[in-house]
């Protein structure tokens, strides 16, 4: 393996939301009044997004300009020096493991257009494998917990808005799962625990809500209301909860709702982005920005 490039990693700015997504009714949010107690993976002055816990607990994988551009880095998830692991001058976003822990996947713009590569982290110097092509996007790889197949978006059959595809991690094209309108995305796809549907978010009905659908087919079915924004949905590793970003109180909070829908609680009061599970569902790894740094923090599920 190569030499590990161990660095902290320094600032950037925060990356601007998109809206517009859709629901059914009003959700009952539980506020117990209190602060979250939260313990910081990275810290400082630096930009950190998209942070994801490794299968085995022991690793936070995350996106960090450090020198200029996004790239990819891993860290423990007690903290300390972060190891980069993707060294270019294009952007690299949005990481997401293999069941086993032994490879990643993320997007990136290596070819002029961004697509999904695929990472050994066991022959990182063997650099990355590109699992889709073409004179489109796609980006939000997330590796399903069954090994096999891997969802994506992608504006590859439309002029404006996004459709959710899947791709093995071999690279072989494995068929569309959303089909929407023109000027319609859905994106941010995410797996339940067994591997039968993802969770996603979506402007169908003009607000952005939260979708799941199952992936041998069917139509998305809507879980959170058409007020507001819910982004970034995360599935529970028990597959009974649903954790998301949302702008329901104005500032962007991580919220948990049941996977079929319904009451949500709040989780944060002081911020929230990207929320993902560790492995064993006792905690959430998310982002926080301050106004001028993204930090990767945790918090404990109650």
């Amino acid at each position: 393996m190569m030499k590990a490039n161990l660095r902290r990693v320094w600032p950037l700015a925060l990356l601007g939301w998109l809206a517009g997504c859709s629901g059914t009714d009003t959700p009952t949010s539980v506020d117990e009044g209190v602060v979250e107690k939260r313990t910081e993976v990275m810290a400082g002055p630096p930009y950190e997004a998209n942070p994801v816990v490794s299968p085995d607990g022991q690793w936070v994988y995350f996106e960090a300009d450090a020198d200029g551009d996004m790239e990819i880095f891993r860290v423990s998830l007690t903290g300390g020096l972060p190891e980069q692991l993707t060294v270019n001058t294009v952007f690299d976003s949005s990481p997401s493991v293999s069941p086993d822990g032994t490879h990643l996947v993320y997007e990136s713009d290596l070819a002029g257009h961004r697509h999904i590569y695929a990472l050994d982290l066991a022959q990182i110097e063997n650099g990355p494998v590109a699992l889709t092509s073409g004179t489109f996007d796609d980006a939000g790889p997330a590796w399903s917990p069954k090994q096999g197949a891997i969802v994506f978006e992608s504006n590859r059959d439309k002029i404006v808005g996004l459709d959710l595809y899947l791709v093995s991690s071999a690279g072989a094209d494995l068929g569309r799962l959303t089909t929407t309108a023109e000027g319609i995305y859905c994106r941010t796809a995410d797996w339940s625990a067994d591997g039968s549907h993802v969770v996603y978010e979506s402007n169908a009905t003009g607000w952005s809500a939260l979708y799941t659908i199952g992936v041998a087919g069917g139509k998305g079915v809507q879980i959170t209301p058409d007020a507001g924004y819910e982004g970034h949905p995360a599935w529970s590793p028990l597959g009974d909860v649903i954790a998301f970003e949302s702008t329901r109180d104005g500032a962007t909070q991580i919220y948990l709702t049941p996977a079929t829908g319904g009451s949500w609680t709040q989780l944060t009061r002081l911020g929230g982005y990207w929320p993902q599970w560790s492995p064993d569902g006792t905690a959430i790894v998310y982002g926080v920005f301050d106004g001028a740094n993204a930090d990767v923090v945790t918090i404990t599920v109650p």
